[in-house]
């Protein structure tokens, strides 16, 4: 029996060639791609569905005669409006998708049991003293001055930071891979991490590629998108770059004061005079448990450093990162799913799921698990396993 053959738009493959990186296609597809475009042969159903599962464009788009409008707002709002990724890959479209379903569900959640909009969303709104954002961040999230005492390590410094702000309503997710395909790793040059602003259920997003210090530095630089009120997608992948807006500028510093409050920084540099440039910074950071990035920042902000010092500190530090294997999340399943998804979120589902207004398909498809392994998710995080 002959294979069925469809038409398929030119329009849709000139659209297909411009969003989809050719890694994802080896040439025989590229050949047939052209061909197609070019109307010398037509496709058959069974390549198109081949195509469509390399690509991960929904199958349906191919049969569009125009180009699908996947607009997505938050893209407006690059910290770095630079050509590089002005196209967002499938794999941002579908995170970005995949976050939105999770914050409209929280957000009806939180509305049906009756709770009011959160406060400190926009509450720094028109507020542009670095010290007084801070101030404000931590009183409504608990934080003390020197929070970072209660760890050793930047992952660890992560996890205490989002407890805090987790406990006060904001979703904080981190994951690394499309859901839980790790055939679809996210790319760290096209984003670092993004906010979604709502008065009920504010969104983090953090890209777990990125490196702890990075992941860490990012999950505050968005937690002040949240009292500023604004959204955030962090594309910036250098942090050697001052070619920003005010805004990041300001959320930049915040995150900063946060991190290493500048008081504090002043009296630990002076108290290491003894010690070389290169060797304080190592040493301070360890004190905050943070980045040398974000304390060669500090330097420079204090006129402790120069401009050339703090770029070849920043450019170290990135060449290390590039250099360096990231640690994926593995030994206990559950574990590595529960720190994606946060400990919130799933109570959240699970107790609406207890209280029959939650389908235990809808929760499987926010979690991307099935009953079995979401019941064993739910008990890793109410500690029963």
């Amino acid at each position: 029996m002959p294979s069925t053959k469809v038409d398929i738009s030119p329009n849709i493959i000139d659209w297909i060639l411009k969003t989809v990186s050719f890694g994802e296609l080896d040439d025989k597809f590229l050949s047939h791609l052209y061909k197609w475009k070019n109307e010398e042969t037509l496709p058959t159903y069974a390549q198109i569905e081949s195509l469509s599962q390399k690509t991960h464009i929904p199958l349906g788009y191919f049969f569009l005669k125009t180009p699908p409008a996947e607009d997505i707002p938050l893209l407006k709002f690059r910290t770095i409006n630079s050509t590089t990724g002005q196209v967002p890959s499938r794999d941002l479209i579908d995170t970005y998708y995949h976050m939105e379903s999770i914050q409209d569900w929280m957000r009806d959640y939180l509305i049906d049991l009756g709770n009011e909009k959160l406060p400190f969303v926009g509450a720094c709104k028109n507020n542009t003293n670095i010290e007084g954002i801070a101030d404000t961040i931590r009183n409504t999230a608990g934080l003390s001055l020197d929070w970072y005492f209660q760890s050793n390590n930047a992952d660890k410094s992560f996890n205490i930071a989002r407890k805090y702000f987790e406990n006060i309503g904001i979703i904080i997710i981190r994951n690394g891979v499309v859901g839980q395909n790790n055939f679809r790793p996210l790319n760290i040059d096209e984003f670092r991490a993004f906010t979604l602003i709502d008065d009920y259920a504010p969104l983090v997003f953090i890209n777990s590629k990125d490196s702890a210090n990075g992941r860490l530095f990012s999950l505050f630089h968005e937690i002040v998108h949240i009292w500023i009120g604004l959204h955030s997608f962090f594309n910036n992948s250098s942090i050697l770059s001052f070619n920003i807006s005010p805004l990041e500028t300001l959320c930049n510093a915040v995150a900063a004061e946060l991190l290493a409050p500048n008081k504090i920084f002043i009296r630990e540099w002076y108290d290491r005079n003894h010690l070389s440039v290169d060797e304080k910074i190592v040493a301070i950071a360890k004190y905050f448990t943070c980045g040398k990035t974000v304390i060669a920042r500090r330097a420079l902000g204090n006129n402790f450093i120069d401009q050339v010092q703090y770029a070849k500190i920043a450019e170290t530090a990135i060449n290390l990162f590039k250099n360096e294997k990231i640690k994926q999340e593995g030994g206990n399943y559950y574990a590595a799913i529960k720190q994606r998804y946060g400990n919130t979120f799933i109570l959240a589902l699970d107790n609406s799921i207890r209280e029959g207004k939650t389908l235990y398909t809808e929760a499987f498809k926010l979690t991307n698990t099935n009953r079995n392994t979401f019941a064993n998710l739910v008990a890793e995080v109410r500690g029963f396993l």
